[in-house]
């Protein structure tokens, strides 16, 4: 016993030691401010958190949880993760000891001075594979990292389909906006094709003015059917991606309340102005850096596995052993044998895995700095875009207020007879296309505000989050 205590007490001094691993944390040059033009307010994880109810849409927040519910990639993002959290399960009752019942049965001779016989015994039988190197350790870092990795892909997924779903949403609400634009255009242009083949019969008009004016009512025609035709389809990816019937799907619509105003959007959401800060916020960041962190560990794991190992095993057992008229019951228990194992053939596979491990985690180390340099640029391109918008709403509330002018100062004219009917439908179109414009524009704010939204992670918090997926019913 004490030789064994010795050995015992030798196998946990060298299980202090481990092997050496790759840094499972880099140094990746980041800016130290934002260079594109920034926001003027600082922002929070909670802001983003609960930024879908701050549309005040119960459409918009009820569709997009019914979307999630029911999306793929969430399902499979969903599975991952209780994988990676039975994969650790696994790994931690692993390093333990392990503890088995056993029972044998025999029946035969085995000593020429003892008559046919029968032996009988049940019990248990334990091992335990001690780690000398830290190996135990990195298993179960590496599969904790895994499962972390695995909680922030389904937030990612969640906030992906999320934004898909808005998008889409404000898509099909500012379409019928445009629709209803595209609609007086084609009956403006149609009255002045009228117009002008009424003076061409009169002989007033050439006909090349009246064909050109035919031609170009046919094309606003066309327009509207074109713009009816993406509405429609837009409905029925709401449908698809929602669930919900098509005729709840329009009624709903249809009741939906006013989009938000320009202000209220900038007012919903911030950024802030350290870089390091706001990116840590991004799911992919951290299920990049968890992934360098596991791929770390599988080195130590490849490099021990080119070490001794040191196994332990013992067993506790209850005999019965009858023959010739006689019986017999006893226990029995044995500490042992204590194993220390060297690879010798076959060091070359453990070596090829050893480098594989290596690899794999240079890849995720390039794979880990350029995700931060990606997220950098992704929230930089977002506010680039949002300034370069802002500027641009100035000029177009600018220019839907001058051509209303012109169209009324028209509209005047034509009452007193001091312009003609092509003059004022003129007017009129031009008055259509800012007003198209200004649709559009407003469909590009809300796009880039969601996409900033994403960039700036969509609420992730890593100390919360990537555990915070609950177990399946």
């Amino acid at each position: 016993m004490k030789h064994l205590l010795a050995v015992t007490a030798c196998a946990a001094l060298l299980g202090a030691c481990s092997v050496t691993k790759p840094p499972a944390e880099l140094a990746v040059d980041l800016p130290p401010t934002w260079y594109a033009p920034p926001l003027a307010h600082q922002g929070s994880t909670q802001a983003l958190t609960t930024w879908w109810s701050r549309f005040d849409d119960p459409v918009l927040t009820e569709w997009i949880a019914r979307a999630q519910a029911q999306s793929p990639s969430i399902a499979t993002a969903r599975a991952q993760v209780f994988a990676a959290r039975a994969t650790r399960f696994g790994v931690e009752a692993q390093n333990g000891p392990q503890v088995n019942a056993v029972a044998n049965a025999s029946r035969g001779i085995t000593d020429p001075t003892i008559p046919l016989g029968t032996s009988l015994s049940a019990g248990l039988q334990a091992s335990w594979a001690i780690g000398l190197w830290g190996e135990s350790t990195a298993r179960l870092g590496s599969a904790q990292a895994q499962q972390d990795a695995a909680g922030a892909g389904w937030h990612e997924a969640r906030v992906l389909v999320a934004s898909e779903l808005a998008q889409l949403y404000f898509s099909q609400r500012l379409c019928r906006e445009q629709l209803a634009v595209a609609l007086r255009d084609r009956d403006s242009r149609a009255v002045t094709a009228q117009n002008n083949s009424t003076s061409e019969r009169a002989g007033l008009t050439a006909p090349a003015v009246a064909a050109l004016a035919r031609a170009s009512g046919a094309e606003s025609a066309a327009r509207y059917r074109q713009q009816e035709e993406v509405c429609e389809r837009q409905v029925k990816s709401l449908v698809a991606l929602t669930g919900v019937p098509e005729p709840e799907v329009r009624q709903r619509l249809a009741n939906a309340p006013t989009l938000l105003s320009s202000d209220r959007l900038e007012n919903m959401l911030a950024v802030n102005a350290v870089p390091a800060e706001v990116i840590r916020q991004r799911p992919d960041v951290y299920r990049a850096q968890r992934e360098l962190v596991a791929a770390s560990e599988d080195v130590g794991v490849a490099k021990a596995a080119l070490l001794p190992g040191l196994s332990l095993s013992g067993s506790l057992l209850r005999n019965r052993l009858s023959g010739g008229g006689n019986q017999a019951t006893f226990n029995t228990w044995a500490i042992g044998p204590i194993s220390l194992s060297l690879p010798l053939l076959g060091r070359d596979a453990l070596r090829a895995s050893t480098d594989s491990a290596q690899a794999r985690y240079e890849a995720a180390a390039i794979a880990y700095a350029s995700t931060l340099r990606q997220a950098v640029a992704e929230v930089e391109q977002a506010l680039v875009t949002l300034s370069s918008l802002s500027e641009r709403e100035a000029s177009t509330v600018t220019a839907v207020a001058g051509y209303e002018q012109s169209l009324k100062g028209t509209e005047a004219r034509y009452r007193v007879g001091l312009a003609n009917l092509n003059e004022l439908e003129e007017a009129r179109r031009l008055k259509l296309n800012a007003d198209s414009t200004a649709v559009s524009l407003q469909q590009e704010r809300i796009n880039a505000w969601i996409q900033l939204y994403v960039a700036l992670g969509g609420g992730f918090d890593p100390v919360t989050n990537p555990n915070a997926l609950k177990d399946p019913a």
